[in-house]
This record gives structure tokens, sequence and C-alpha cells, in this order.
């Protein structure tokens, strides 16, 4: 894994984050579109403010490992780049005048839920928030006229593309080492884990849709279609991979065998 790579992008693009600047024109979605976009955004910026410790504590695991030398400087730069957009949701929540939020339930399970087993179920996890995100933040982007939402939800998007790439190398990498029968119990858990929390997501974010006029099925539908692409991708990746001649061999790989 080109580690190095990914340390010098979140190094430069949490900077723009850090300085990136609102448009100061006045907000003027009406109440009923306004409040349920602030609302479903507060939920987002909940789960973006989390410190990492356990991911952290996760990765590494795999730090001595040659192939993700730098892997531990890289995923505390993401969660840095994570809490940045925290930051920036935040502003655009208290523009549109809703309320930052200390709780949620579904943001409580989704935490417990991302740190049961091991590093990669904690990246299928994170990595479901993020093909979900690409939708909800492409969605926002088309379905609400409010130019700092515009502003915000393009810049996210653009960083999220980028990390749906970070945690498709990092994973190529690791399931290369699996059996086939672990590769496909693996797909078969993030397809379920994917949809399951598709369906909590639309019915949680429901008063937003509404307010931008989307259906939930139609969502739903949007977030299975974004997770086809990037396994498609994923699995032409992890195929590569396994094609080197001299794949390092992990734990979790032979357990699976």
């Amino acid at each position: 894994m080109n580690t190095q790579t990914w340390i010098n992008h979140f190094e430069v693009n949490t900077r723009l984050n850090d300085t990136m600047q609102f448009t100061d024109d006045p907000c003027t979605l009406p109440e009923n579109v306004r409040l349920p976009i602030a609302a479903s955004l507060a939920t987002f910026q909940l789960g973006e403010s989390g410190s990492g410790t356990r991911l952290r504590r996760y990765a590494r695991e795999v730090a001595p490992l040659e192939n993700f030398r730098g892997y531990q400087r890289a995923i505390d730069l993401f969660i840095v780049e994570e809490q940045s957009h925290s930051q920036l949701l935040a502003r655009v929540v208290q523009r549109l005048g809703g309320t930052l939020l200390e709780k949620q339930w579904t943001n409580s399970v989704f935490r417990r839920l991302r740190f049961l087993v091991n590093l990669e179920f904690a990246i299928q996890v994170l990595l479901t928030a993020e093909l979900i995100a690409e939708v909800y933040y492409g969605t926002l982007y088309l379905r609400c006229p409010d130019p700092a939402v515009h502003q915000l939800t393009q810049k996210i998007l653009r960083d999220e593309m980028k990390h749906l790439a970070f945690q498709r190398e990092f994973l190529s990498e690791r399931l290369a080492t699996f059996s086939p029968l672990g590769r496909w119990l693996w797909r078969c858990q993030f397809q379920l884990i994917h949809a399951i929390t598709t369906t909590v997501v639309a019915w949680d974010h429901r008063h937003a849709l509404r307010a931008m006029e989307v259906k939930p099925t139609d969502f739903r539908q949007r977030c299975l279609q974004a997770w086809e692409r990037w396994q498609t991708k994923f699995e032409k990746a992890v195929t590569a991979q396994a094609a080197e001649p001299s794949l390092p061999a992990t734990s979790q790989g032979k357990r699976m065998k």
C-alpha cells in the first residue's frame, strides 16, 4: 500500500477544510425544508466528530507489516480529516438554524457495531457509512439550493471519493490473503451490513428526504447502486493483489482459509 501518497493527501486536504470560507449569502430555504435538513446534517455532524481511539488501536495491528508501513500515520490523518468535516457540518447546521447533537441513537449503535471484531470489520462498517454518505451528500447537492450547502456537499463529496479509494487500497491487500470462501463470506457480510444500515438511515432521515422530494425507496436504490459500483472495483483490485507473487500472509487470512 502506498501509504506516503495518502499521508501527503490528507495533510494538504485537511488544511483546505480548516480554511474553507462559506458564502455570506443569506439562507432563503423555507422552514419546512431548512429545519429537516438542518436536523439531518446534525446527525451526520455527530457521526464525524469521533476521536477514532479504537480505530487507531486496531490500525496498530498492521503497522509493523512492511507493506503497511506508515498506515498508522495515514489513519491518524484520515481521522483528523473526518473531524474537519464535523466542523464544516457544524457551521452549516448553525447557518440553517439547527441544533448540534451530543448523542443520537443510530450514531451510538453504529459506533458500537464498528468495533465488535477487528480492523477489517471496523473499516467495513466505516466504508458502509461513506458509501451512504456519497449518495446522501450527492442528493443534497442536487436537491438543496442553499449556496452554503452546495459548497459543503461539493467539498465533502470530493473528500469521500478519496476516502473510498483509501479504504479500497487497504482492504484489497488484506483480503487478497483470504481464501475464496473467506472473500465470499466477507462480501456477504458487507452486503448485509450495508443493506441494514441503508434502511435505518433512510428511515432516520426520512423528513429530510421528504423535504428534498426524494422517496426513501429511491434513496435505498441509489445506495445499493453505489455499493455495487464500489464492490466491482474492489473485487478487481483484490484479484490483482492476489496475483502478486510475494503477497504477505496475515493472521486474518490464515483464519479464513
